[in-house]
């Protein structure tokens, strides 16, 4: 339920590292529609980063290299990619830009709400 009074800044933020929490802080502040928005945006534009970092193999090759009879899946080329520590920094710069997002707009709308109030 959206806030009825002025919301905490501290909780707010604490909020934004917190998996689903984010969602109801942008709610609370009557912004989830705005928040949901921008992500989706922005995980677009990370996807599409990704596709040129990592260009799609054929499926028959990226099959071969991720399955085999003797040692089953390997998840880390699954997930990484050829180029691990590639893989981990792109992980680590899209999430850190998140979660900057994230802080940024939930702390305007929260301050933008809070002024109602006063």
């Amino acid at each position: 339920m959206p806030a009825k009074g002025p919301v905490s800044m501290m909780w707010q933020t604490i909020f934004c590292f917190i998996p689903i929490a984010d969602i109801v802080a942008s709610y609370r502040v009557k912004r989830l529609r705005w928040y949901l928005a921008i992500f989706l945006g922005y995980g677009a534009i990370s996807s599409v980063i990704q596709m040129i970092i990592y260009p799609f193999e054929e499926s028959s090759v990226y099959n071969q290299k991720i399955f085999s009879e003797t040692q089953g899946i390997d998840w880390s080329y699954a997930i990484l990619g050829q180029n691990a520590e590639l893989g981990i920094a792109s992980i680590i710069v899209h999430h850190a830009i998140a979660y900057v997002i994230a802080v940024y707009l939930i702390r305007r709308w929260s301050k933008k709400w809070n002024l109602q109030f006063t």
